[in-house]
Order: C-alpha cells, then structure tokens, then sequence
C-alpha cells in the first residue's frame, strides 16, 4: 500500500513537471533617445540588448522598422548578456517618424521590441523677399529669393551632384510662383516671383516660410526657408474718402494735378486781363 501511494505521487510529480512550462529567459531592447536630424542626412540607430541566457548570436535576431519600411540589422556581442543593434538610416522628407527595433530569440522565443522617435527638419535655404513691406488687397507681384549655395555646391558643401528639378515646386502655403528664375551669379539663388494675392496674407508683420525640394543622389529632400515681411492695409494704412483699396497716394496725385489745372487757369486770366484777373479793379 505505502509502496503504491509512493508511485502515484511520484507520477504526479512528473506529471506536473510536464504541465507547468518552464520560465523564459528575460529579453529586453532599448532602443535609445529620440533623434532629431536634417533631410538628406542619415540617423545612426545604437540600441541595447539583453538576455538573462548566455548570449548566443546564433540564436538571436534583429531588425528595425523606420516608418518607411524595414531592415534586417546585426548585432554585436558587448559582453555575455548583452550586445548592439546599429543600423542607419535616411529620411529625404521632413516629418515625425517612428522608429521600431525588434529582438528575438530563436532558441527560447522570447521577443523584445522598442520605439523611439526621429524628428527630420527640412534643410534650411536663405530666403530674402522684396519688397518686405506688402499691401494686403494689392495685386502685385512679390519677388522671393532662394539662395541655395549651400545645397548646389558652389559654397564648399559635401553635395556637389545637387540639383533643383522644378523651382515652380517652392510654394508659400498653397501658393506657387508665378515666374521662376535662376541666378548662378550669386552662388546659386531661385528667384520666385508670387502673386501677392494668391499668398493670403494677413494684415501686421510675421514671415513667409517657402517649401521645396532639391535633388540629391538619394531623391528629393525638402528644403525650407523662413523671411521677414510686413503686410499693411489698403492705401499704406491712410484712410481717405474712398476706402475701398484706391491708394491714399493716388488721391494726393489727383489733388496735384487739380491744383497745377488751377494755377494754370489763373494765369491765363491775368494774360487776358493785362496782367490782372478778371474781376480784379483795375
């Protein structure tokens, strides 16, 4: 009897040993700090693994997704628990993206993954607009220039296989330029000329930020540029009799002409009078 009992715990033993799973291996991934970098430059990711198991590059994984798709990358054994993920990337469009590192071990099944976030600004061009000062309800045309030096390679910059494929493409908002020129006088400058009216612009000063893409070896990355300008009411901010746009200094022109008429007429009248205007004593 006592030798039976032993037997049916000891099954029951196996048994459980058999149900409960064994604990996994503790992996985890750090994939580093958010990274902020310019267009057309590349981001070095650096991120750390770890594994309680001892560390097995056979049995271990990696990859990353970058929002715009996804690469296998090594990883380099630091110590027995832990190694380094690198991989680079290059973003040509500006905007948020997220990034994803991704461990796996083959051997245990344990998978590790973590995000971080890479801020990509545009490459900065300088912009000059003239005239600075606009009127809000005006028709004319603005002129914006673009210096692009630093990207076409005429200032010492590493690129020198930059091009612009289409100028017309640099808009302010939703405004593109009517006309578009180049200078390579000046080391390479755009010069954009916009309808002030297609432009909404709002009455006080702020800036004008002109968007665009330039040509690289590896595609088109954006280019922005920010310049000062100063939008003023109809008629330079003077209110005559007629405030429906007619300009103040147009009115002033008017009363000139009327007042040179006037002159005039009175001289002729003193001709006639000989030397004295009718209805002058005499």
């Amino acid at each position: 009897m006592k030798r039976d009992t032993t037997i049916r715990i000891f099954s029951l033993l196996i048994a459980l040993a058999v149900v409960v799973p064994a604990v996994q291996a503790a992996l985890t991934v750090d994939a580093g700090s958010d990274r902020t970098v310019l267009a057309g430059e590349p981001v070095t990711i650096l991120a750390t693994c770890n594994d309680t198991d001892v560390f097995d590059a056979m049995n271990l994984s990696a990859s990353i997704d970058w929002s715009t798709g996804a690469t296998d990358a090594g990883i380099v054994q630091d110590d027995e628990h832990n190694g380094t993920i690198q991989a680079t990337h290059t973003y040509l469009a500006a905007g948020t993206y997220a990034v994803t590192v991704k461990v796996a071990n083959n051997a245990t099944g344990a998978v590790a993954c973590d995000t971080l976030n890479v801020t990509v600004s545009p490459q900065q061009a300088e912009v000059k607009v003239v005239p600075k000062t606009l009127n809000q309800k005006s028709n004319g045309v603005m002129t914006v220039f673009v210096s692009l030096a630093e990207w076409l390679g005429f200032a010492g910059a590493d690129r020198t296989n930059v091009t612009v494929s289409d100028p017309s493409e640099f808009a302010i908002g939703n405004a593109t330029p009517e006309k578009v020129n180049f200078c390579m006088k000046d080391g390479g400058t755009l010069i954009l000329k916009y309808r002030r009216q297609d432009l909404d612009l709002a009455t006080g000063d702020g800036n004008l930020t002109v968007t665009g893409s330039a040509v690289t070896e590896e595609g088109n990355v954006s280019v922005a540029g920010t310049g000062a300008v100063s939008v003023i009411n109809p008629g330079n901010g003077k209110k005559g009799e007629n405030d429906d746009g007619y300009a103040w200094a147009a009115m002033v022109k008017e009363n000139a002409k009327e007042k040179v008429k006037n002159q005039k007429e009175f001289r002729e009248e003193q001709q006639k009078g000989n030397g004295k205007a009718k209805g002058q004593a005499l």
